[in-house]
């Protein structure tokens, strides 16, 4: 098994959900994700914007990546699909880099969720 690439964002992070109200998931009683979505399923663009980061010797400087997540129901029952589009501006490196780690592929955070995730609509 290969080594794992380190690597590290720090930046901005925007988030928003298609609910009605505030995101029931996360203001509720109930365990996180366990609430129904007031529409019936939740839409949630994830925005980044890298200050700084790298991925292994790669600079991902300045770089912004969108996630868009589509749950049906429950967010926390899965079934979830989801794309994620890379600034036109990454060359051919910073694009694997950070499809790696926006898919969950490099470990952190993103990976957390990929057991959710039935469908990866692809990095563009």
């Amino acid at each position: 098994m290969a080594n794992p690439v380190h690597w590290h964002l720090s930046g901005d992070y925007f988030e928003n959900c298609s609910c009605a109200i505030m995101c029931p998931c996360f203001v509720s009683a109930a365990a996180p994700l366990t609430d129904r979505p007031t529409e019936g399923f939740c839409n949630v663009p994830m925005l980044f914007h890298i200050e700084s980061g790298r991925y292994g010797d790669v600079a991902l400087d300045g770089l912004n990546v969108a996630v868009m997540l589509h749950s049906p129901g429950v967010m926390a029952e899965g079934n979830w699909e989801v794309a994620a589009y890379v600034d036109e501006r990454a060359d051919g490196k910073q694009t694997e880099a950070l499809a790696a780690i926006f898919t969950g592929a490099a470990g952190g955070p993103m990976a957390a969720f990929t057991p959710l995730i039935s469908k990866q609509l692809g990095v563009s």
